[in-house]
């Protein structure tokens, strides 16, 4: 899995409606990394924990939050294998558009920039000092983007958390479009992402179906907590080196990919599951992927026509009057869980969903990694944020798992 980070970003580009565009990059490269560790400030969370509202605004899961004194309203994509916390600043002049206004930072009187020569500013490979501000550039070649800015630390308000934190402060990029969002909010297991600058042990999220105009949440510190129902799967996260570079990423090992009952995948062919928030998609390993596409159309083609699929998807169907989701397969994850196997189940109405500007065509929003034409991605499959719908996930940093348990989630509190 050497070229999973820089590989899995292509799912930025997969979108789940054609019309509107998808944004090209969100990293801020190493560079800033480097910048920043060992430089973070942050407050604790509160001993009761906090629950951060968090909303649909397609193709993204979005969270509302403040930056500096006084407070400037932001929003930001939330983005479960991100590096770090990052946003477009005023000085901006080669950016993408977004719905609220710039950050200012001049107007904040708790931010600080990384000034010229500095260690911090030594540290990053592709500085750039101009008027005493230690700038950065971070090409991004893959994707065809680039992004420009400099490090600051500034006080967020994240729900009813308030802490210091390391950010990236975006003035120039080749980003075509976020579709609103001013920036990202990462959640990874890295040096600067929004949990380890909280000092989290455990942090949970519970996606409401998209379309509902119901509000989502991300819990953080003791608030997070499953219900304990019965219900409840629990598995061991992945354990990589922090030299690996996909150790920001949580990772599933898998015994096992069904169709139904029908098994499309072993550990051999289909071992290792990525817990992805920004592709809307889930990707299976092409052989998998193969067997689950014929295992559909076998389940739902007798019914309906076929259409003609409009990018990015591979299978889609006309609605008739014999179309029914219902007759079309689970999906179905197997891993080793600590009293046995566990499943984890997308049903049909979380990967067969409506297209097109009439809504007279559903497509399977299930696609193959070899979409991605990489090598070095064998036995990797990705779980997509339609397919996370309805199921409250558990992160525990301290144990190293991660569990959940079927949800209404714009019922929890």
């Amino acid at each position: 899995m050497g070229r999973l980070v820089t590989t899995l970003l292509v799912l930025c580009l997969i979108y789940v409606t054609t019309p509107t565009k998808a944004f090209r990059a969100h990293d801020l490269r190493r560079g800033l990394e480097q910048a920043t560790r060992g430089r973070l400030l942050a407050d604790a969370t509160p001993a009761g924990g906090s629950v951060v509202p968090i909303h649909w605004s397609p193709p993204y899961y979005v969270a509302n939050f403040t930056i500096g004194t006084p407070p400037q309203p932001a929003s930001a994509i939330i983005d479960i294998a991100g590096k770090l916390v990052w946003t477009q600043c005023s000085l901006c002049r080669l950016c993408f558009k977004q719905d609220l206004p710039l950050f200012v930072p001049n107007a904040s009187s708790t931010f600080r920039q990384e000034p010229c020569g500095t260690a911090v500013c030594n540290s990053i490979p592709t500085r750039n000092c101009s008027d005493n501000v230690c700038f950065y550039q971070g090409p991004l070649t893959q994707l065809g983007g680039n992004t420009y800015g400099f490090a600051g630390t500034d006080t967020f308000a994240i729900g009813p958390v308030t802490a210091s934190l390391a950010f990236g402060c975006v003035v120039a990029s080749d980003i075509d479009t976020m579709d609103g969002p001013s920036g990202f909010i990462g959640l990874g297991r890295t040096p600067l992402s929004l949990v380890t600058q909280m000092n989290l042990t455990k942090f949970s999220y519970c996606l409401s179906p998209r379309n509902t105009g119901k509000n989502s949440r991300l819990f953080l510190g003791s608030s997070a907590k499953l219900s304990g129902g019965g219900n409840t799967s629990t598995a061991p996260l992945i354990k990589t080196s922090p030299n690996d570079d996909s150790s920001n990423y949580y990772l599933l090992n898998l015994e096992a990919i069904k169709a139904g009952n029908t098994t499309i995948a072993t550990a051999q062919s289909g071992g290792t599951l990525v817990m992805h928030t920004v592709s809307p998609f889930s990707l299976l390993v092409d052989s998998a992927y193969q067997a689950f596409k014929k295992e559909v159309t076998k389940a739902v083609g007798g019914a309906a026509p076929p259409a003609t699929p409009p990018q990015p998807f591979d299978l889609c169907f006309k609605k008739a009057a014999g179309f029914s989701r219902a007759s079309a397969p689970d999906l179905v994850f197997t891993f080793q869980g600590a009293g046995g196997a566990v499943t984890l189940t997308a049903p049909p109405t979380k990967y067969l969903i409506d297209v097109g500007e009439e809504k007279d065509t559903v497509c399977m929003a299930i696609l193959s990694m070899a979409l991605l034409n990489k090598t070095g991605l064998e036995g990797v499959s990705v779980l997509g944020s339609l397919q996370q719908e309805d199921v409250h996930f558990l992160y525990d940093l301290k144990k190293e798992t991660l569990s959940f348990e079927p949800a209404d989630c714009s019922s929890l509190s």
